[in-house]
């Protein structure tokens, strides 16, 4: 996926970036047009980064959170690897968080055609974990704020 985004934020912790409800955005499937506006959480030392996802009208709606390798930012561009692997949260009228873990048969495809060790693919669990627990806790980003 590729696609301009707001610098909101970034240090040597995190990056944060927003985009607005209508922003086309190029992917290998084609082109998308995203109906939300999102602030995105890019962090150089986890196996995740996680999307808020707002609907205009509706407010915060959920969480897209990537399994992937963390961030390289360069000061202008934001670069990670997609492991394939998602969580996607859910947020209820009364503003209760559910989730579910996506794209279990695309990891298990990517694990062998990209070759990923046993290491990795730990990893990739763990960060699954570490959202999950995030998630249960109210941690930042999924404190509603």
């Amino acid at each position: 996926w590729s696609h301009p985004a707001r610098l909101l934020h970034a240090d040597d912790a995190i990056v944060i970036t927003a985009t607005s409800a209508g922003l086309p955005i190029e992917r290998a499937a084609g082109p998308f047009t995203s109906p939300f506006n999102t602030r995105a959480h890019y962090w150089p030392d986890r196996y995740f980064n996680v999307i808020r996802l707002e609907e205009p009208g509706r407010g915060l709606t959920g969480y897209y959170c990537n399994i992937a390798a963390p961030v390289q930012f360069d000061g202008k561009n934001v670069r990670y690897i997609d492991l394939q692997l998602d969580v996607r949260v859910y947020v209820d009228a009364n503003g209760a968080l559910t989730y579910a873990v996506l794209d279990e048969d695309e990891f298990e495809v990517a694990t062998i055609q990209y070759g990923y060790d046993d290491a990795l693919v730990s990893k990739c669990r763990d960060a699954v974990a570490q959202i999950i627990a995030m998630v249960k806790a109210r941690e930042f980003p999924f404190d509603g704020a």
